[in-house]
């Protein structure tokens, strides 16, 4: 654990000497840009309700349970998948050994990582969050359902790379909706309640898929299971109130 905590430290040092204030002391910004962005967080403070929002009124906000769940089913598709995916890789391969598992499970992140970006920098393009969580989410339910019914290993893996590539591509959107609907005061209490019930999704996840295999001993079942999840995200997602698009 000390190991583990040495970087931490001398990045939160490093942060603490090196990271700017804000706007007005980033050194690679044009002034033209400083001031545009002083101009635009400026705008968003003044669009933002003038009323106190103390850290107990995030436990009666609707819209922070409501991402509550979205982050909590995120997290119950992602750690769900991510630690049964060898043993669903290998239901798919069955003579193969841990090293062609491991290789075999490398494009899928490879495509999460292509799918954040792109989706995450449409996303800013476009200002809009609610249908930049749903349709990846979709995209990745359908990849669950791809894999449950493929009746062919590779496609079969080609689904289980739509799913993960689905579910990371949510995640910027997701964060990005969160803090746009709570600005503020409102923001701090928000978010922490929001990371805190959504991370038992981390937990929940594999646990269930664990009980799932275990009375099912099939995978089809978990496939449908993760896909289902991901289906109620991109449904919850778009029950939320649009946030204002951004000028970019």
């Amino acid at each position: 654990f000390f190991l583990e905590a040495i970087p931490a430290i001398i990045l939160g040092v490093v942060v603490f000497v090196w990271l700017p204030n804000g706007p007005s002391e980033v050194k690679w910004l044009q002034p033209r840009e400083k001031e545009w962005l002083q101009s635009t967080i400026a705008a968003e403070a003044v669009e933002a309700p003038g009323v106190k929002y103390r850290l107990v009124d995030a436990f009666s906000d609707v819209r922070v349970w409501l991402l509550c769940l979205l982050y909590f089913l995120v997290n119950v598709a992602g750690y769900g998948y991510e630690f049964w995916a060898p043993s669903l890789l290998k239901s798919l391969f069955p003579e193969a050994d841990s090293l062609q598992l491991g290789l075999w499970n490398t494009p899928a992140y490879v495509a999460a990582g292509v799918a954040m970006l792109m989706v995450g920098r449409h996303s800013d393009r476009s200002g809009e969050r609610r249908f930049h969580v749903a349709v990846p989410a979709a995209i990745a339910a359908g990849g669950a359902v791809l894999a449950a019914f493929a009746g062919n290993p590779w496609l079969g893996m080609m689904g289980m790379i739509i799913l993960l590539a689905g579910q990371k591509a949510t995640l910027g959107p997701f964060w990005a909706l969160g803090t746009a609907a709570l600005r503020g005061t409102a923001a701090a209490g928000g978010i922490a309640l929001i990371n805190s019930v959504g991370n038992l999704g981390g937990y929940f996840g594999p646990k269930i898929v664990g009980m799932i295999k275990d009375k099912t001993h099939n995978d089809t079942t978990v496939l449908l299971f993760l896909g289902g999840a991901l289906l109620a995200l991109g449904g919850l997602a778009l029950m939320l109130k649009p946030t204002p698009k951004a000028s970019l």
